[in-house]
């Protein structure tokens, strides 16, 4: 079409016609232009196009991971749970005035101290959009703006258990050395099956419980230990409530 205009336009200037000459150069300038900006068009489309389905690709993985992080706090958060009740139940033995049951004692700090699980966080998919700025294709700004928060409720879940296995494995557990029998507890299990390894024998010693846990000193080191299950088990609450708040912001922008 540009040839063809080209063509007119120089038999227009062999035949003196100047002002159709410029009617016609006019015509293919704004032929061009109009090409150009077709061709523009269908390049930002196609960008678009390509950066709806990036987005689709970096939602879908999130919401993998968001769903793992759900299914993993609920695991932690019922160790935890259970902890905490074996705590609350210890307390109120060493309030009491029965007899102690030496294997209730056992069981019940076997609980407390063994049977917390680890909270595994996945990050892979929200660190590869945070550092590759990826984020920026997501055009949910509710959606952007809460996962610009997954710091900080990770952070702060964290923190929390920092606080607690410190205690807990710094101070409370070395402080049972001469309160309890360890050696009459479960082995953890989280140990392989497999191991083939000689079974530990329960111990010979006598300990009088009545002596050992009924004092102040233990009461409050054990409240202390209880404590910082609540607080965890509260933060564990808070994160899964920022995870299913996520999740359903990136469900919801997840095309069928």
């Amino acid at each position: 079409m540009i040839k063809f205009f080209r063509q007119i336009r120089y038999n227009l200037m062999e035949t003196g016609k100047t002002g159709k000459y410029f009617k016609y150069a006019i015509g293919e300038i704004i032929l061009v232009v109009i090409g150009i900006l077709f061709a523009l068009q269908i390049n930002n489309w196609n960008e678009k196009r390509k950066d709806r389905t990036k987005e689709q690709t970096v939602l879908i993985s999130l919401q993998a991971d968001f769903k793992t992080n759900i299914a993993n706090v609920d695991f932690a958060y019922n160790s935890f749970l259970e902890a905490y009740e074996a705590s609350v139940d210890l307390l109120e033995i060493i309030g009491d005035t029965d007899d102690i049951n030496g294997s209730e004692i056992e069981k019940l700090i076997d609980e407390i101290t063994n049977k917390t699980m680890s909270l595994d966080i996945i990050t892979g998919s929200l660190d590869e959009m945070l550092n590759t700025g990826s984020i920026n294709l997501i055009r949910d700004t509710n959606l952007k703006s809460q996962l610009s928060n997954w710091s900080y409720f990770k952070t702060d879940t964290e923190d929390d258990i920092v606080i607690y296995r410190n205690y807990l494995f710094d101070f409370f557990i070395p402080s049972l050395t001469n309160k309890a029998l360890l050696r009459n507890m479960e082995n953890p299990s989280f140990f392989e099956d497999d191991l083939n390894l000689r079974k530990i024998t329960k111990s010979k010693f006598k300990i009088n419980y009545n002596t050992t846990i009924r004092t102040v000193e233990f009461e409050n080191e054990l409240y202390n230990n209880t404590l910082n299950y609540m607080y965890t088990i509260n933060s564990y609450k808070v994160f899964k409530g920022y995870l299913m708040d996520t999740l359903k912001l990136i469900e919801s922008n997840i095309n069928d």
